[in-house]
C-alpha cells in the first residue's frame, strides 16, 4: 500500500513538472533580448533593460528608447583632452590619465606653495607641502591619481608634487 502511495506521490509530482516546464521555457531570456540589453550604453536603463528580461516582459520599449537618445550624446562637441584635463568630473570628458606640460612661469604664494602658469593657458597651484624645484626648461607630466588628485611631476626625477587646477 506504501508502494502504491509512494508512485501516485512520483507520478503527481511528475506531471505538475510537465505542467510547469513548457512555461518555464517560455519565460526565459532568450539570447536575443540579452544582445538587446548589453547594446545599451546607459548603465541605468541597461540595468532596467535586465530586470524586464528577468521579469519576462519585453525589452523593446526600452531599446526603442535608447535609439532615440543614442544619436544626440554623439553628436556634442567635445573639447580638446588637454583643455578639459584637472578640471571636475561633469565638466572634464577626457580620457588620458597623463598630460605633457611645459611651464611658462611660476610664482610661489605667501604660504610658499608653487603657482605654475603652463604654455597651453592652464594654472595649477601646489596642494601639498612638498618641497620641489620647478626649472623652466623641464619636461612636465600632470598625471591623475586616485580620487581625482592630481600631480605634477618632471622627468628624471623621482619626486611629485600633488597639484590641484585653477584655471
Amino acid at each position: 500500500m506504501l508502494k502504491l502511495l509512494a508512485l501516485g506521490s512520483v507520478v503527481s509530482c511528475l506531471s505538475v513538472a510537465l505542467l510547469w516546464t513548457p512555461n518555464a521555457s517560455a519565460q526565459e531570456p532568450t539570447l536575443e533580448q540579452l544582445r538587446t540589453c548589453a547594446a545599451i550604453e546607459n548603465p541605468l536603463k541597461r540595468l532596467v533593460c535586465y530586470d524586464k528580461v528577468a521579469a519576462g516582459e519585453g525589452v523593446e520599449v526600452a531599446v526603442a528608447e535608447t535609439n532615440k537618445q543614442a544619436p544626440a550624446t554623439n553628436s556634442n562637441a567635445r573639447q580638446e583632452p588637454t583643455d578639459a584635463f584637472g578640471l571636475p568630473a561633469q565638466e572634464s570628458g577626457e580620457d588620458s590619465d597623463t598630460i605633457y606640460v611645459a611651464i611658462d612661469k611660476t610664482e610661489k604664494d605667501p604660504y610658499g606653495k608653487w603657482i605654475i602658469y603652463f604654455t597651453n593657458g592652464q594654472v595649477w597651484k601646489q596642494t601639498d607641502s612638498q618641497t620641489f624645484q620647478l626649472p623652466l626648461d623641464g619636461n612636465y607630466a600632470i598625471e591623475r591619481g586616485l580620487l581625482n588628485g592630481y600631480f605634477l611631476g618632471r622627468e628624471g626625477v623621482n619626486k611629485r608634487i600633488k597639484v590641484r587646477r585653477i584655471k
